[in-house]
This record gives structure tokens, C-alpha cells and sequence, in this order.
């Protein structure tokens, strides 16, 4: 399927997988979409565009806020931002796929001849062929090519093999004069044989560039074999290589056809047509999965088109709500952009008499032409009239709809609003108020939050829990509805604010268009017919095939990344890249479109997918690594299992007792045999390692005391619900495995009292006590807790003692011998996830059983399960 996605100050249409049909969700197939021409185009103008009006401070304060609104967490951290951008920025290289055209033969331009530029040995042994050691720059210039003469229209493929020695090197391609990257791809195997693809954005000659990819030390890289082919376009309209296409996903109302629904909705059906609501859900995209209380049937006599504006007329009918009007009242909309016209008509169907102001002249005299009786275009202008057409009184409320970081727009409302007056906000403005007018007028100054109510809660839009309509009437939902029977009954028109409807195809030459306008258009839709290019995968295909993948690597085991959030991401796939020797990446499966696409593509994958299903039928995929909810692990381990691939899941393996019978019987079950593998990393840390040597001859038994200083977190967050499981099956599971790991021995008896939290916003699954003891005779303690301080306290903390000696693990950074102070082992903060998975490699390779015996794994997950049953009093021991 197709979605817009931002990337860098331009739109592209990426290719992406059909969304998952997730419980409690809608797939939908759009028929129309609505760009919100303020919001969207923001982040397409130069960052030094400032808005009228606005202060140096409250530019710079919009630009934090547009980064925290598309960068999340890692703006808090410079290294991770830097690099966030920078792989979304990437994206500004790809230029437009080419057009269609008839295929022309292809040009073999033949072995590329290299000069050295900063490296410290460049010899160029002919014929394409390479030995390269690099200076020890992040980034520098190593190595180019000869200058190659591209004929218009046509692309480049680099065909390079080789093998990296140490570290790790870029090919990447420079513009006829080396101003601009027109792509650039990371090579750090130690055995490559590659074709990298690159579109030359109309240079008329390129060059072929050697880098250094951020090592900062010295990297070795030998080349048998580099020649370029040059070709004409293939007649399809796809890029050759899809992997410059990241960005982030825009658009947030829709209107489309239901195709089918997830478990637990039960009043929609397919062929239904409805209206979308919600960022990062009902995107510009041929297919949205969409939960289900953001989506509204559409009725009858409101046109699927005008249905696809649903988002913004909620907006502002939570407005209007906000406000109260009353039949005869007097109300100021500042700010007649659509949101704000939408309000003008809303108002007016509720009787109220409506002035309106924006500094664009011909907004304001569309706003009197629907239904407002009089409007400005200058502020002090709008004052006059606003006292003048009240007798002096000023207006009874103002709604406040335009977007500005300046605080004027507020005070202007506190300034023309009477006294017991309303000032709604709709719009993203400074809220400095000034406290004169603000105190001697005795304003109520009132926030409407989006949609309306249930908006950003999550056990509304993510669970769809409704609010009963007798407490709260009008929800966020019920306003989407009213907006649109407003439509159906005519009270208000919608369809003279679109002044353009074009095809989704043609997103990136609109964006570029409305972004270099100095006015914008009211609303703009976007419509969706097929699909016309041959696709490599039907358009509603779960699966895609990236175009310019990596080379698949038969040699290795060919994994699939279940989940892309940032565990599987960045600490994962990194850790398993180490071992490039052994694992190799082919496919992504994520839900998140954008997230997962993104990563997938940064990673050059050849399979990107938004359902698990189509990989366990994949003969090419022989490992599936969940990182997924922890709710979603055993079903996926089963499914998994059944299908005859090895497993690596991220810990907890089970929520329930039930789950964790399913998993042992499917292992039981397996006709061939697989590997199983928990992600309980502790026990493969240098410190426990190390450990396990000194007690490698004891004779008596172990006292183990853990003491884990979690951190509190918030009873709502995910870990603490029913995807999470709470933090013992969670997390202390892996504290369970270094017990068993140390004690070399089975479970004999579990106790566990946890603390009696009262109204205290703790829960006893995060604060607890567990004492275990081994059929070795010897004892372990746990005390996990979240009571404990951020500062000043390690993380982890584990004591053993064992005849007449006891040792320290300091939170993993180092492990001492008590009676001489030797440290066995001290280094960086390492908890063997590294080791873990290396030696997990290893067994599949060599035909062994998994690192951690089965029946160990099995045993740690039902201490777990059994604890949580103690500490919540399901049983007495």
C-alpha cells in the first residue's frame, strides 16, 4: 500500500505492508483523507521561517516543540536526537521515482578506478579492485571514484564485493560538483557482494565516495570486485531502492470503507463507511487499522468526502461545547482558518450571533459569507467592532482557533471579552495571559482538549472503554457523529472550504506546492484510486518486498525482528550484528508502520511485515526474535514453534499458568527439534560468569541475597497492566534465572509477602519480598522494590555466601571476593545480552541444545507465575 510520510522538508510515498487487524480495531480502506494545512505544512517550511508576530524566544520554543512532537524520547538525549534526525533526514536525498517509461537497454559503464583522498593506504589494485586502511576520522573522505556521465533518466547500480576487516566504511554517491549525498549505505561484514542502488536526482555526473561510518578508529576494507551498470527506468514508476523512503507519518481524518474488524468490535461490519480519527492511526495511507473508538459510521446524506474533515469538525464542535453559547449570545472566533470556519457555522446553528477575524483578507470575507455578521483583518480594528456591535458590553465569549506561540492573541481575547465572560482555546497559542483584564474581569479562561472527551485516555482509545452517555454525553466519539449528521441535515457547509481534492499519488509535488504558497488553502483532500504501478506484492499485502535489499546470506541464520520497539531495535539487532558470522536479518514485523518501515529500511531488510503469520511460512526464515508486548510473547511462541522455526523471546515467556501449558506443550510436541531460548541475559554476564568459576568446587550450599532498586513507575504505565503482566513476571523472572544459575539446583520451596500499599500509588507486584530455597540446600532472598531512590542507590545488588567466603556483584559493573577484595571482574555495565545471544547462535549452528536447558526456563517462569499468586494471595505457599 501507499503512505505519505515526511522526510526532511519533502513528502514521499513510501511502500508499506497492509496494517494488522489487532483486537479492538477497524481496518479501513480510505477513500478520502484531509491535509491539515497548518499542522502538516509547518514542518515542510525552513526551520527559519518564523510566524508573524512571534518573538526570536517563541520561535525557538516552537521549534523544541515540533521536535519533541516528532523525535519523542530521544530528544531528551542530543547523541540520540542527532541521530534520529540524521537517519530521517537521509530521506531528503531520494528524489522521485522516475516515471514510467519504455525499458532502454543498460549501460556498463565498467570497474571503477579509485584516488585516495585522507586514507592512510589507497591501492588500487585495478579493475575496481581495492585494499583501503582509513585515516581514524567519525566520517571523513577516504576514497572516490572517477567522475561517470549519467544520461537523463537513468540509474545507478554499484556492484561492489568484498569484506570489511575491522570497523566499518560507507559507499555512498556525490552530485556532478559534491554539494549533495544522493544516497549513502553502511558495509561493516566481513564478506560482502552487493549492489547498491542509487537514483542520481538528475546530476548530470556522480561520484562513487568511500567513507568512514562513525567508528572514529582506524578500518580496513578490501574490495575484489567494484563496477557501476547505469539503466533507464523499468517502465514500473518504483524506485530502484526503497530504502531512502523513512520519514514520519502525517494525517489524522479519514473517511473510508471497513474491511474487516478486530476481536471485541461488534457493531461494525465490512462495507460499512465510516470517518477516522487520530494521529498515527488514520494517516494519508491506503489502509488504516484504527481503534475502534475513533471511528464513527458515516450517515446517511453526509458524502464519504465531506465525512473525511470528521476529525477537525469535532475539534471544533469541543469547542463550541466548551463555551456554552446561548441563543443571542454575541461570540469572537479568532482564527478563521477551517477549524475556525467550521466554528463560525457551528455557533451560528446554535444561535449565536458570530465576528470573526484573521489577517488574511479573503478568509474573512469567506467567514461572512458563512454566517458570521461581521469580521477584521486588523486587531485593533476587531477591538472597535467588538465593543461597537455589543453596545460596549464586548463579546460574551471568545474562541480562540488560531496557531501562534505569541501571547497576544490571548490577551486580545481577555481584552474585547465582558466581564463573567468565556475565553475558549482551540488553537496552539501562548498562554501567558496577562493578569489585569484576566483578574478584573473575573474571565473563565477554559482549554478544549482535540476531539473532546476520551481523548489521550488511554483506556478509552487504546481499550475502548466507552464513557456512559448519561455521565458524559457528549464523548469524543458521539462529537464525530454529531459533526457529521450537521453535514447530513445541512446546517452547516462543508463543501465550499475544500478548494482542492487531488490523488494521493500526487502528495509530494502538493506538499511542495502548499508549502512554498504564501497562503494556504482552507482544506485540502487527498482521494485514493488504485494503485496502477505493477507491484512486486498486491497493494493490501501484509508483506512486502523492500526494493534494493541487501543480498540474502544463505550462510548464515536468517532471523525476522518481531516487534520494533526500542529493545529489539537497539539492543537486539545491535548485539546480534556483532555476530554477523552467524545471524543475519532478512525480515521486520511490526504493527507500527513508521517505526518498523523505518527501521527495516535503515537496515536495508529484504521482507518488512505487519503480521507474524506470513514469516512462519517463510522457508527463508529460520529464527524469529520476539521483542513484542509481553501479553502477545506466548501465542507467538506457540505459533512459532508449530511452525518449525527457532525461538528467542524477550522475557517474561508467559503471563498465566495457562500460557505457560501451551508453550511446554507445543515444545513437547515438536516432531523435529527446535531451540527455545527466554531472554534471561543475567546469567551470561561477565560478573555472574566469573562467579559461577569461584563456586565452581563448593561442596555446601549457597545464601543468595538480591536486592533490586527498580524505580517507581506510574500504576498506568503498559508494564503495570494486562499487557505488561506487572513487574515480577516481568521482570523478576530474571532474577528467578540467576538464582537457578548459581544454585546449579531445582526449586524446593517459594515464599513471598509483599508490601500492603494501601492508597498509596504503589503496587505489590513492583514491592516485595521472595525467599526461595534449592533441593541443594541453599536459600536465595529477593527484594524488589520501587520505593527506593533514583540517586545514590545502584540498580542491582547481589551477595553470595558460601563456605566461609561471600562475594559482591555491584549492578553489574563489577564482582568482588570479600576475604582478599580481589575483583574478579570489573568493566562498563554489562548484563550479558551480547554473550546471550551469541551463544544462542552457536547452539543453532552446531546442532546443540539452547544455553539455558529447557526445563530451566520452564522452571524460572513458573517461580514467577507462582510468586505472583503468593503476593496477591491466591495461595497460602
Amino acid at each position: 500500500m501507499r503512505q505519505v510520510l515526511f522526510s526532511g522538508q519533502q513528502a514521499v510515498i513510501a511502500r508499506m505492508p497492509r496494517p494488522a487487524i489487532a483486537p479492538g480495531t477497524v481496518l479501513v480502506k480510505t477513500h478520502f483523507s484531509l491535509i491539515s494545512t497548518g499542522t502538516e505544512l509547518a514542518s515542510l517550511r525552513p526551520l527559519s521561517a518564523g510566524t508573524a508576530g512571534t518573538t526570536t524566544a517563541e520561535r525557538v520554543s516552537d521549534l523544541s516543540n515540533r521536535a519533541k512532537l516528532y523525535l519523542g524520547k530521544a530528544v531528551r538525549d542530543p547523541k540520540k536526537a542527532a541521530q534520529k534526525v540524521a537517519e530521517i533526514l537521509r530521506g531528503a536525498m531520494r528524489p522521485p521515482p522516475p516515471a514510467p517509461a519504455e525499458r532502454g537497454p543498460s549501460i556498463e559503464f565498467g570497474p571503477l578506478d579509485w584516488t585516495n583522498q585522507t586514507a592512510q593506504t589507497c591501492k588500487n589494485k585495478g579493475g575496481g579492485a581495492l585494499a583501503l586502511t582509513t585515516d581514524t576520522s567519525e566520517a571523513g573522505y577516504q576514497a572516490t571514484s572517477q567522475v561517470i556521465e549519467v544520461p537523463a533518466d537513468h540509474t545507478l547500480a554499484l556492484r561492489v564485493k568484498g569484506g570489511v576487516e575491522k570497523g566499518a566504511i560507507a559507499f555512498g554517491l556525490l552530485n556532478h560538483d559534491k554539494s549533495q549525498w544522493l544516497g549513502i549505505y553502511r558495509v561493516d561484514d566481513d564478506s560482502f557482494d552487493e549492489v547498491f542502488h542509487f537514483h542520481p536526482a538528475g546530476s548530470p555526473s556522480v561520484t562513487v565516495m568511500i567513507t568512514n561510518a562513525g567508528t572514529k578508529e582506524e578500518n580496513r576494507l578490501t574490495l575484489t570486485r567494484a563496477d557501476v551498470v547505469l539503466s533507464p527506468p523499468d517502465g514500473t514508476g518504483l524506485a530502484v531502492s526503497e530504502m531512502t523512503d523513512v520519514g514520519w507519518n502525517v494525517g489524522y481524518s479519514l473517511a473510508g470503507e471497513v474491511v474487516a474488524v478486530g476481536d471485541g468490535v461488534e457493531d461494525l461490519t465490512p462495507g460499512d463507511l465510516v470517518a477516522c480519527a487520530g494521529a498515527g492511526q488514520a494517516n494519508h495511507a491506503d489502509y488504516v487499522a484504527v481503534k475502534r473508538n475513533l471511528v464513527c459510521r458515516i450517515p446517511r446524506g453526509c458524502p464519504p468526502d465531506l465525512a473525511a474533515t470528521t476529525t477537525v469538525g469535532s475539534i471544533a464542535l469541543q469547542g463550541v461545547r466548551r463555551t456554552l453559547p446561548q441563543v443571542g449570545e454575541t461570540i469572537a472566533v479568532v482564527g478563521l482558518g477551517l477549524i475556525g470556519m467550521l466554528t463560525v457555522q457551528i455557533l451560528r446553528a446554535s444561535g449565536a450571533r458570530v465576528i470573526g477575524i484573521d489577517l488574511d483578507h479573503e478568509r474573512a470575507v469567506r467567514a461572512a459569507g458563512l454566517g458570521a455578521c461581521a469580521t477584521a483583518t486588523d486587531p485593533k480594528a476587531f477591538e472597535r467592532l467588538a465593543y461597537d456591535i455589543t453596545c460596549g458590553l464586548g463579546v460574551d465569549a471568545t474562541i480562540i482557533t488560531a496557531a501562534s506561540k505569541s501571547d497576544r492573541l490571548i490577551n486580545q481575547a481577555m481584552d474585547i471579552t465582558r466581564r463573567k465572560g468565556r475565553v475558549v482555546v482551540v488553537g496552539d497559542i501562548g498562554l501567558k495571559a496577562e493578569r489585569t483584564a484576566f483578574y478584573r474581569k473575573e474571565i473563565d479562561l477554559l482549554m478544549s482538549t482535540s476531539y473532546g472527551p476520551g481523548r489521550y485516555d488511554r483506556d478509552y482509545e487504546d481499550f475502548g472503554r466507552d464513557y456512559p452517555a448519561a455521565y458524559v454525553r457528549w464523548t469524543l466519539n458521539r462529537n464525530m457523529q454529531a459533526y457529521m449528521e450537521l453535514i447530513a441535515d445541512r446546517r452547516i457547509d462543508v463543501r465550499s472550504l475544500i478548494d482542492r481534492v487531488a490523488s494521493i499519488d500526487q502528495a509530494p509535488s502538493v506538499y511542495r506546492e502548499l508549502a512554498d504558497s504564501p497562503t494556504a488553502p482552507l482544506a485540502v483532500l487527498f482521494q485514493y484510486p488504485d494503485d496502477a504501478r505493477p507491484l512486486p506484492q498486491p497493494q493490501d499485502a501484509p508483506l512486502i518486498t523492500l526494493r534494493g535489499h541487501r543480498a540474502p546470506r544463505e550462510d548464515r541464520i536468517n532471523y525476522a525482528l518481531v516487534g520494533a520497539g526500542g529493545f529489539g531495535t537497539a539492543m537486539l539487532v545491535p548485539q546480534m550484528e556483532r555476530r554477523k558470522d552467524v545471524f543475519f536479518l532478512r525480515a521486520v514485523v511490526s504493527r507500527d508502520a513508521v517505526r518498523g518501515g523505518n527501521f527495516a529500511r535503515s537496515k536495508s531488510v529484504e521482507k518488512f511485515c505487519s503480521e507474524l503469520g506470513p514469516i512462519l511460512t517463510d522457508k527463508d526464515i529460520n529464527l524469529v526474535v520476539l521483542a513484542t508486548r509481553h501479553n502477545e510473547h506466548a501465542d507467538q511462541v506457540v505459533r512459532a514453534l508449530e511452525a518449525g522455526k527457532h525461538v528467542f523471546v524477550e522475557k517474561p515467556l508467559a503471563l498465566s499458568w495457562d500460557e505457560l501449558d501451551r508453550v511446554r506443550n507445543a515444545y513437547a510436541s515438536l516432531k523435529e527439534p527446535r531451540l527455545l531460548m527466554v531472554g534471561f541475559n543475567r546469567r551470561f554476564s561477565p560478573a555472574l560468569q566469573a562467579l559461577r568459576k569461584d563456586l565452581a568446587a563448593r561442596i555446601a550450599p549457597v545464601i543468595i541475597n538480591y536486592r533490586l532498586n527498580a524505580g517507581y513507575l506510574p500504576m498506568d504505565h503498559w508494564t503495570q497492566g494486562p499487557e505488561g503482566g506487572g513487574r515480577n513476571i516481568g521482570e523478576a523472572c530474571h532474577m528467578y534465572d540467576v538464582f537457578r544459575s548459581i544454585t546449579r539446583a531445582p526449586v524446593n520451596s517459594i515464599g513471598a509477602s509483599a508490601i500492603d500499599p494501601g492508597s498509596a500509588a504503589y503496587k505489590r507486584n513492583d514491592n516485595f519480598a521472595a525467599t526461595l530455597t534449592y533441593s541443594d540446600g541453599s536459600i536465595a532472598n529477593l527484594v524488589y522494590t520501587a520505593s527506593g531512590p533514583k540517586e545514590g542507590m545502584p540498580k542491582e545488588r547481589i551477595e553470595v555466601l558460601c563456605g566461609g567466603e561471600a562475594w559482591i556483584v555491584d549492578d553489574f559493573k563489577s564482582i568482588t571476593r570479600c576475604s582478599d577484595g580481589r575483583v574478579l571482574w570489573s568493566g562498563a555495565v554489562d548484563k550479558g545480552h551480547f554473550d546471550e545471544l551469541s551463544s544462542f547462535g552457536d547452539s543453532i549452528v552446531n546442532g546443540e541444545p539452547s544455553p539455558i536447558p529447557i526445563e530451566e526456563i520452564f522452571e524460572t517462569s513458573a517461580v514467577a507465575l507462582h510468586i505472583e499468586d503468593l503476593i496477591h494471595g491466591r495461595h497460602d505457599g
